[in-house]
């Protein structure tokens, strides 16, 4: 049987591929090394936000006296936490199986190789395509050091560590920072540059630094290598980032580009006619599984010709409280005349004032002519509210369009339109 696509790779571009190629009529072979769902789904999104989900509720029930409320002896059993978490995974991971396989697509779990052109090698048997995605995604990279753990290894272990070093300030350190520090765990980041998340917007930069420091995790700048080699914590994490996992991609199909990535179009296609590249894998893969996801059905849009303009608005999320999104523009600083920004802060916000001591803000950014092209947001349910605005980007509105909503009372999303009243005010 010839197959109109095979899928190597079985994380968020793929499965996601996958489903939408079913949905175009297409006859899918999907093939994967390891586990359905890759990273996101087993080692990364989903159980980390299941973490961040239970050390709220434990850190929510040791301050919950400011609400008159008395929970007395509250203790977290972590193995207890990280069972519930390996259920939740199976459960996603089987039911996403159960999907695939009842929509036709076949599934085979052993290593893939791209033989030819059309031609995958896997378990000593032949495969034919007429086209092949390659969404091999990405691992956690090397460590630092011998005595360090990888994210992987620190989302195995069933037992709270007395104090974490974390190397990196990336989101992933930050995440993680942010879980520990909510069971009361000492934590400390530690880098080599001044900033942590230096390629974000300076005002989320320096707000989540604030919110740190805020709440006893430390941040340990311009760190020699001597000093993050040092075992000076009862666990060190390494958390300086994902790298590319290209094993058996051969060179004659496909380019890669300087960090290492295979090099696509804005379509997914490679240099050879048949052979995509979705996802992390991709030299232009921003490690975020809905962006991949959606190049994952770009792809088959390509190969169904269904041609559509594609999302422009990346979503960036830092899931911590408050929670932190970044769309669009994301770092607004020092891009010269023209841009015009309004910040709204959280302070006046009913919502924030009855759930939280964190307060936050919503910063728009746009262009002269006042369409929308970027915004920053710390507040709760940042990530939810993103994509409110992620819309008004990708449709090109300008800002007092977004009046044209009318948001419940009280929420957190009131906090646009306050930003948009004071920017009609400041940009008469």
């Amino acid at each position: 049987m010839i197959y109109n696509l095979a899928v190597i790779g079985g994380g968020p571009a793929g499965y996601s591929a996958a489903l939408e190629a079913i949905r175009y009529g297409l006859t899918v072979i999907l093939f994967e090394k390891d586990l359905i769902g890759g990273t996101c789904l087993n080692r990364g999104c989903v159980p980390t936000k299941s973490l961040i989900h239970a050390a709220t509720i434990y850190a929510d029930f040791k301050k919950a006296d400011r609400y008159g409320i008395h929970a007395d002896q509250v203790k977290c059993d972590y193995s207890e936490v990280i069972k519930r978490n390996q259920q939740i995974i199976k459960q996603l991971r089987d039911g996403l199986e159960t999907q695939m396989k009842d929509n036709g697509i076949r599934i085979m779990y052993g290593e893939a190789r791209l033989i030819k052109r059309n031609q995958i090698s896997c378990n000593g048997e032949t495969f034919e395509a007429e086209n092949v995605l390659i969404s091999t995604g990405s691992s956690a990279g090397n460590l630092f050091h011998d005595i360090s753990i990888s994210t992987d290894e620190m989302l195995e272990r069933n037992k709270l560590p007395a104090s974490l070093k974390i190397i990196g300030g990336g989101v992933i350190s930050i995440e993680f920072a942010s879980i520990f520090n909510k069971l009361g765990i000492p934590v400390t980041i530690c880098i080599r540059g001044e900033h942590i998340l230096r390629t974000w917007d300076t005002d989320i930069r320096v707000g989540i630094t604030q919110n740190l420091k805020k709440h006893g995790i430390r941040i340990k700048t311009k760190c020699q290598t001597e000093e993050l080699a040092k075992k000076d914590a009862d666990v060190i994490l390494c958390a300086t980032g994902r790298e590319r996992v290209t094993d058996g991609v051969s060179r004659e199909y496909v380019d890669f580009g300087e960090n290492g990535g295979i090099l696509t179009d804005s379509m997914g296609r490679t240099k050879t006619k048949g052979i995509y590249a979705a996802g992390d894998v991709t030299e232009s893969g921003t490690m975020l599984a809905h962006v991949a996801m959606e190049q994952g059905k770009c792809v088959v849009r390509d190969i169904a010709g269904d041609i559509r303009d594609n999302p422009l608005a990346v979503v960036k999320c830092i899931y911590m409280e408050p929670e932190v999104a970044s769309i669009g523009l994301i770092k607004a600083d020092n891009i010269g005349i023209g841009i015009r920004t309004i910040k709204q802060g959280m302070y006046s916000n009913a919502r924030t004032l009855i759930e939280t001591e964190e307060r936050g803000f919503i910063k728009l950014i746009a262009a002269e002519n006042n369409i929308l092209i970027g915004a920053q947001l710390m507040c709760n349910r940042a990530s939810d509210i993103a994509s409110e605005l992620a819309f008004a980007i990708n449709q090109k509105l300008k800002v007092q369009e977004l009046l044209k909503n009318v948001r419940p009372h009280p929420s957190y999303s009131e906090a646009i339109t306050e930003a948009v009243e004071r920017y009609m005010a400041k940009y008469r």
